[in-house]
């Protein structure tokens, strides 16, 4: 089963950039898709969840270095959304075909360093979280490109 954070509890919601605050995550078992809302506060706490449900992929915009840590040390593979919006349906043609890009723990450790970095400059989710516009959210995952292109391609 793989599952993803999400913007909305819509149908074809956007994937969101936040990970352990996202507001609700898809599960999609090859079959069905199902959101559920997001019980816990914390990356960290989500990753027992996950096990607990059969989750062996995650699918991330970006993570912080805790449920990274937690994730590490099981067998769930993270994989990357892509650039810009992605929507649930987006994401899942993109898996089924085999399209995602599965992440090494060095491009992992990249995106955390981003994800936690210099939240003026370089944090996309920082931005979203400010009520920023899509345009700059989109230009945000545009720099982490153009400073990672082995990880965003």
């Amino acid at each position: 089963m793989i599952t993803f954070p999400l913007k909305t509890d819509k149908n074809n919601s956007a994937v969101s950039t936040l990970f352990g605050k996202a507001k609700y995550f898809a599960f999609y078992d090859g079959k069905e898709l199902k959101i559920e809302k997001n019980p816990y506060e914390k990356g960290s706490q989500l990753v027992s969840w996950f096990l607990e449900k059969g989750v062996d992929k995650i699918i991330i915009k970006e993570m912080g270095s805790k449920p990274f840590n937690k994730i590490h040390n099981t067998d769930i593979k993270v994989f990357y959304a892509g650039d810009g919006r992605v929507t649930t349906d987006e994401v899942i043609d993109s898996f089924n075909k085999n399209l995602l890009k599965e992440l090494s723990d060095d491009e992992l450790r990249t995106i955390i360093k981003d994800h936690e970095g210099d939240r003026k400059s370089s944090s996309c989710s920082n931005h979203e979280q400010e009520g920023h516009s899509h345009e700059h959210n989109k230009s945000c995952h545009k720099k982490m490109k153009a400073k990672h292109p082995y990880i965003f391609k």
